[in-house]
């Protein structure tokens, strides 16, 4: 399937609706119009509907209040909480998405809309996984084991999942089985990272290699790099190194030669491709509805592009990562200069129609597939010219991103044709450059410094000549300017080395969590990471320190260690179960 989609959840029931409604010798012994019964979802179909429904939630847009506010702090890309990181600005204006800006601001506190609308969405899937194994406790008996392992697996799956994906954000949750009585008698006494894992292997040992036809379902593989994941959270380097080793041994993936291509609606599904979240337009739903939810509001927002709403900016301390030494390599700051000591040369607060000569410093290619900045061109957009291409520069900063934005000759087929904010483009949740660089993470732990190397410059060397053409000799923009553009040259002076050695282990660390953040940024994983790797105070500390000089809007935040590494549980739960659930300790 292309989409695992509402729109098929929606024809399953209206389905299910009109059978009800066919004829009959007694009225009296038809079911309410609109009522679905249960005993039509205990049967096989019946029961991969319900796991089609499960699956419609992964994109964080599928419940049915909501859509798209409830796919902000739910988006798969986690990208509300990566705000929080040093990648990333809440961006849009002053006054919009303020509850973003709690977040940004480390300031969200329990009763923070969007913390109760991430917990909402994930315990809806939880509760539509169990659902698929009640209805498949019932409906097993005119089913073969095997399907009925494949599709208890998927469930577990999400199961899994969706807690996983709670657990990462606070100190202790519920872990909700299909066996639970009453729901809301279980206590979050504890991390649940067990249960994550316990289910989490179960749908390992009875997945399929692949779905053909069917992308949209997750495999053996994508659940191996999964419970990779979760064990990485957990430091258990040794089990991660396991599954890690068995997605590389099975020759099944490989990275595609050009770094874009795991970004665009016609590369989707590629060789690269562990797990994606399946995405599509102009499919019969309005306003596209079965489209990328992130797309309506991540995009940029100015009147050159149809596209909304400026939020999810790239900041500064990010771009400054991608600066890199005479040998292509970034500045770690290990024996020489960070790449933060000093902010790449930027157009803040310049008006597109006055002179602005960009820096020439070195820098990785993959800045300018990853972020949109003066003078650079945008995609196949053309040129952007800086101030105008930003919603508002002030709050946001001057960087807008790319990674989710689609070209204008693929906007027929990869935007909604009525509504451009809708986008085909899928989430690649788990690829191979994952895998690689979370092996790499292993080896280092282990101490295997040349395997860490070895594993890393395969993922530099992918990117290492993928450049943005189009040299711009321009350098003021006003509306009656003709731009002088060389395609045939670089559009910025880019240089991307392998490394040579690790001196240390120390070394191979920095190395191995920048080849991370450069890899992946504006993927939403940057928190986390910072997180696990217990790096986030010392990192966030400082760049609020460094932000707040650069832009009004950080100036009197604070990062307090201990405290917001985590969210609180959602007071409107807390106060709903109470007795049950316990507040974190730190608020």
């Amino acid at each position: 399937m292309k989409r695992i989609n509402r729109l098929y959840i929606k024809s399953i029931f209206s389905a299910l609706v009109i059978s009800l409604l066919s004829c009959s010798d007694d009225f009296l012994t038809k079911e309410p119009k609109g009522v679905v019964v249960a005993d039509l979802l205990n049967t096989p179909k019946g029961v991969d509907n319900l796991l089609i429904g499960a699956y419609s939630l992964l994109d964080g847009a599928g419940s049915s209040n909501g859509f798209p506010s409830y796919a902000y702090p739910a988006s798969i890309r986690n990208w509300v909480w990566d705000c929080a990181s040093d990648d990333a600005y809440k961006g849009t204006t002053l006054g919009d998405f303020a509850t973003g800006g709690e977040v940004e601001r480390y300031e969200a506190l329990p009763t923070n809309q969007l913390i109760e609308q991430k917990w909402y969405v994930m315990y809806d899937g939880v509760s539509r996984a169990n659902d698929v194994l009640k209805a498949l406790a019932k409906a097993k008996v005119n089913m073969s084991e095997a399907n009925v392992n494949v599709l208890s697996a998927q469930a577990r799956f999400l199961r899994g999942f969706f807690h996983f994906r709670l657990q990462q954000m606070h100190f202790q949750i519920p872990y909700i089985t299909e066996d639970v009585a009453d729901p809301a008698l279980v206590k979050n006494d504890h991390p649940v990272w067990d249960e994550v894992e316990t289910d989490l292997q179960f749908a390992i040992d009875n997945l399929p290699e692949s779905f053909p036809g069917e992308p949209g379902r997750a495999t053996k593989w994508a659940v191996m790099a999964a419970k990779a994941h979760v064990h990485l959270f957990q430091k258990e380097f040794p089990a991660a190194k396991i599954l890690l080793d068995a997605i590389i041994a099975s020759g099944r993936f490989a990275l595609v030669d050009n770094f874009r291509d795991n970004y665009t609606a016609s590369t989707e599904n590629n060789k690269e491709s562990v797990f994606e979240i399946q995405s599509a337009v102009n499919d019969g739903t309005s306003q596209g509805f079965n489209g990328n939810p992130d797309s309506w509001t991540t995009n940029p927002y100015n009147r050159f592009l149809p596209t909304c709403c400026g939020m999810y900016q790239p900041s500064q301390d990010l771009v400054n990562a991608f600066k890199v030494d005479k040998d292509g390599l970034p500045l770690l700051g290990i024996g020489g200069p960070k790449y933060n000591d000093t902010n790449l040369k930027n157009d803040m607060g310049i008006n597109s129609a006055d002179n602005f000569v960009p820096d020439t410093h070195l820098l990785d290619p993959r800045l300018d597939w990853t972020v949109g900045r003066r003078g650079i061109p945008y995609l196949d957009w053309g040129i952007n010219t800086g101030n105008e291409w930003v919603r508002d520069q002030v709050n946001g900063g001057p960087y807008i991103p790319i990674k989710q934005m689609f070209t204008k000759a693929a906007q027929k087929d990869a935007s909604h044709t009525t509504f451009a904010r809708a986008t085909a483009i899928n989430y690649r949740l788990y690829r191979y450059a994952h895998i690689l660089l979370w092996r790499a993470e292993c080896a280092i732990e282990e101490n295997d410094l040349p395997k860490a190397m070895q594993l890393i410059n395969q993922v530099r060397k992918r990117a290492s000549d993928d450049f943005v053409m189009g040299k711009v000799n321009t350098y003021a923009f006003p509306s009656s300017v003709t731009i002088d553009v060389d395609y045939t040259k670089p559009a910025a002076n880019y240089l991307l080395g392998e490394y040579k050695t690790f001196p240390s282990q120390a070394y191979a660390r920095e190395a191995l969590q920048m080849e991370l953040r450069l890899e992946t940024a504006m993927e939403g994983n940057r928190f986390f990471d910072l997180v696990r790797w217990e790096k986030d105070a010392e990192v966030l500390t400082k760049f609020v320190e460094n932000d707040s000089k650069f832009r009004v809007f950080m100036k009197g935040a604070q990062y307090k260690k201990g405290v917001n590494d985590h969210w609180p549980i959602p007071q409107s739960q807390i106060d709903i179960q109470k007795g049950v659930l316990i507040q974190d300790p730190a608020f």
